[in-house]
């Protein structure tokens, strides 16, 4: 990554320290967030983008990313899935199925789980229309991080960014702006004092340094390069592959050589 020439390589599993003053930085940190009025519904948990895999639908990239985690060819990950399939959302199968179930979690899952969240978004990309045009949507030269700063798990850092900086000036301006709400309506709703709250302080950029991995990020940038440009990610389908994965009762396999993106159908 170069500032000075204001060019970003994109480079899964590589700390990055990137000046948000120096670069187009869009941030996300939840569903709501909004980015020049574009509701940028980019995290995995965002539901309203289902898709079909391996002959079932998916309310949300998170709950196929989560079966990853237990998908060996045992009754017991099966028995997993199914559970975490039948949840309404990718928020409850890692709340409830993976938090009681963690003991299962594949000991290798960390060897391939960036390799396997790019191939689970590039699905979700395939398989709902909406959510490729979202993509597609964003300026193109637009570095797409996840705000990770107000998460607490251990892998906070190599999904996403934290910016400690930016997220102090945008609680200051959620204190300004809450207490002018509330003056001007005090019977103002909770909900309508979020929303206040949220278009204020995500107009708030261009501030502090993110740092991690942000591979989320990057595998987002990726997957719209990839729309754009009209051509398949650079998924490592050899070690995809080699890890022997199983969905809902089915052993995956992937192709030893890349599909034309002009070959595939995205679907409406």
């Amino acid at each position: 990554m170069s500032q000075e020439t204001e060019t970003f390589e994109i480079i899964l599993g590589r700390v990055e320290h990137i000046n948000a003053s120096h670069f187009n930085c869009l941030s996300f940190a939840k569903a709501s967030d909004m980015v020049n009025g574009i509701n940028v519904r980019l995290s995995n948990m965002a539901g309203g983008y289902p898709f079909s895999f391996g002959g079932v639908t998916w309310h949300d990239s998170e709950t196929l990313y989560l079966c990853g985690e237990f998908s060996d060819s045992s009754e017991k990950h099966l028995l997993v899935q199914e559970d975490m399939q039948r949840q309404t959302s990718g928020f409850a199968a890692k709340r409830f199925i993976k938090k009681r179930n963690s003991n299962l979690i594949r000991q290798d899952f960390a060897d391939f789980r960036i390799q396997w969240m790019l191939y689970v978004v590039w699905q979700k990309c395939k398989g709902n229309a909406d959510f490729a045009n979202l993509l597609l949507k964003l300026p193109h030269d637009a570095i797409i991080i996840e705000d990770t700063t107000k998460q607490h798990g251990d892998t906070r850092e190599v999904w996403g960014c934290t910016n400690t900086e930016l997220a102090i000036r945008r609680a200051e301006l959620k204190k300004k702006v809450t207490r002018q709400a509330k003056s001007d309506n005090p019977k103002i709703s909770k909900a309508a004092l979020k929303r206040i709250v949220n278009s204020e302080t995500c107009k708030v950029n261009g501030i502090g340094t993110f740092v991690g991995q942000n591979n989320l990020g990057k595998i987002l940038m990726i997957c719209r390069d990839c729309l754009i440009q009209g051509v398949e990610p650079p998924i490592d389908y050899a070690l995809l592959e080699s890890k022997d994965i199983h969905i809902m009762g089915k052993r995956l396999t992937f192709p030893t050589n890349n599909t034309p993106m002009s070959n595939l159908h995205i679907v409406a």
